[in-house]
């Protein structure tokens, strides 16, 4: 490390010690720093003080004011190298002026690259409507981009928005869309809303749903509910793409016919479904019997736990515990025991 022109961009940084500090304060409390006569002050070897001190003129610490002669011990400290100190401002500001500079010009280079390529921003935009007024089907890529398009469908939409939703919201998406969901109810638009019956296992969720409910939203809960997808005015439906990562990727369907069949099978599953009523939202009584239900013909058709939980939208650990209790309320012995038994007493109707 060459001390005259400091400690390059890709250059590891010396490692500064206690003799470092040491050698730093002598510079600032003198005024100035004699390597020789510190050297014998503190009883060190001249190499190791004069390696210390590079280091520290290669960081900027320390400024040579005098370099000629050599550092030997029986040398006049007049004679020997002397160095002013810098304030680690200076310093810092010294070292970081070439990084600035090129930081600088990259930034230039992006903001002319950025400028150059996104004069073609019209044609791609304008080709890409066309393409979507041709096939009726718009892919999003994205959660500000599906985020977006939701609000604004959300704001123009004038007589209904019906939606299903295959599991549990999270929480802070819930709070979210609260605003959003009254203000639309607020409009006079008609709100109906699925989601599996598991959902009411969750306290947060039945008081959402009471909330909301007492803004003129319409609930209902069904057993398993396969993708999710949202209708504005039967005419615009939004759908996951499954060719992207789970709540990454939307499909919007602006085709009337395809929105249209999509808003008749959703009528069918609200058909039916099980209307959320005022004692569901009772945080004291979590309805158990639809979420018993679904578990039930989960053990009847032998599916895995992991896999059966993640479809009824709970952990597997609250699935193993539903599953130990209804063994024990039928008195079977296996899991698909357990199904026959309920469907054999009745519990389970098609």
């Amino acid at each position: 490390m060459d001390p005259s022109t400091g400690v390059g961009a890709d250059q590891e940084l010396p490692q500064l010690l206690e003799l470092h500090q040491t050698l730093y304060r002598i510079a600032l409390e003198n005024g100035v720093l004699h390597t020789a006569l510190v050297a014998r002050e503190l009883d060190r070897p001249t190499a190791e003080i004069t390696e210390a001190v590079r280091d520290l003129a290669a960081l900027r610490l320390l400024h040579p004011t005098q370099t000629a002669g050599a550092d030997a011990p029986g040398e006049d400290p007049g004679a020997s190298p002397t160095y002013t100190a810098n304030s680690p401002d200076v310093a810092t500001a010294h070292l970081n002026g070439p990084v600035d500079a090129r930081i600088r010009q990259l930034r230039q280079r992006s903001d002319q690259v950025n400028n150059h390529v996104m004069i073609m921003r019209g044609v791609f935009e304008e080709a890409r409507q066309s393409h979507y007024t041709r096939t009726g089907v718009e892919r999003l890529t994205g959660i500000d981009a599906i985020r977006g398009v939701l609000e604004r469908l959300t704001l123009t939409a004038s007589v209904e928005i019906a939606s299903a939703h295959p599991s549990l919201p999270a929480q802070p998406v819930i709070d979210e869309g609260r605003g959003r969901t009254t203000e639309a109810a607020e409009r006079g638009i008609r709100l109906r809303t699925l989601y599996p019956h598991s959902v009411l296992s969750h306290p947060y969720m039945r008081q959402h749903l009471s909330t909301v409910a007492g803004a003129g939203v319409q609930f209902r809960t069904v057993g398993h509910i396969t993708d999710r997808i949202i209708l504005f005015d039967a005419d615009t439906a939004v759908v996951a793409d499954p060719d992207q990562p789970a709540n990454r990727g939307a499909l919007v369907i602006r085709d009337r016919s395809l929105a249209r069949f999509l808003y008749r099978s959703w009528e069918s599953m609200w058909d039916s479904g099980r209307p959320f009523t005022a004692s569901d939202g009772d945080p004291s009584a979590a309805p158990k019997d639809d979420v018993r239900r679904e578990v039930l013909r989960m053990l009847e058709s032998g599916m895995k736990d992991e896999m059966a939980a993640r479809r009824l939208s709970m952990s597997a650990t609250t699935y193993r515990r539903h599953v130990s209790e209804l063994l024990v309320e039928l008195g079977a012995q296996s899991r698909f025991q357990a199904g026959s038994y309920a469907r054999r007493a009745g519990w389970l109707v098609d």
